[in-house]
């Protein structure tokens, strides 16, 4: 069974007008929500073999962070800016392009993109299944035997996790 985590980005500053939306970097809201996100899937043992992410900078600083707190190697973490740049089909892409020696991935990621990609792989057709607040976590399966024959419809969802309803949760 292959397993693919889809995270939103965390709460990201808009403080600077003058930053290009690539260069935006986490609130404090955010650089706070990151790494409890990470230590909530060490927590659960949910730890992912390997990490594709957005190399925007508040995508960048969520997977630096999250993965810190999840003890995960940095050599895990892929930067793909197609996660950036591209669309669905991308992001479908770039899951397909994992190597089958992994059961578990992540891909750190933007709305629209994660709620889209969540809602076709889950069989929603163009809708959105969930709504991802900032630096919430979706974990999908599927009984998909190689990464490449995930596809739309193919996936279920397992769980979800909040940073809101984490705090509730954790104290």
């Amino acid at each position: 069974m292959k397993e693919i985590l889809l995270m939103r980005h965390a709460k990201s500053s808009w403080e600077n007008p003058d930053l290009k939306d690539f260069d935006r970097p986490l609130a404090k809201r955010g650089l706070k929500d990151a790494p409890e996100m990470g230590k909530y899937l060490r927590k659960i043992k949910y730890k992912p073999a390997l990490v594709i992410s957005s190399p925007a900078q508040r995508a960048k600083e969520t997977t630096q962070l999250s993965m810190e707190a999840a003890k995960l190697d940095k050599e895990q973490i892929v930067w793909n800016e197609d996660l950036y740049f591209g669309s669905v089909r991308d992001y479908v892409a770039s899951i397909q392009s994992a190597s089958d020696e992994y059961e578990r991935i992540m891909l750190v990621g933007h709305n629209p993109l994660m709620e889209n990609t969540t809602g076709i792989l889950t069989g929603a057709e163009r809708k959105t299944a969930v709504r991802m607040p900032t630096a919430a976590i979706v974990c999908l399966e599927s009984f998909a035997e190689t990464w490449e024959t995930i596809a739309p419809g193919t996936c279920q969802i397992k769980w979800m996790m909040i940073p809101k309803v984490l705090k509730k949760i954790t104290g």
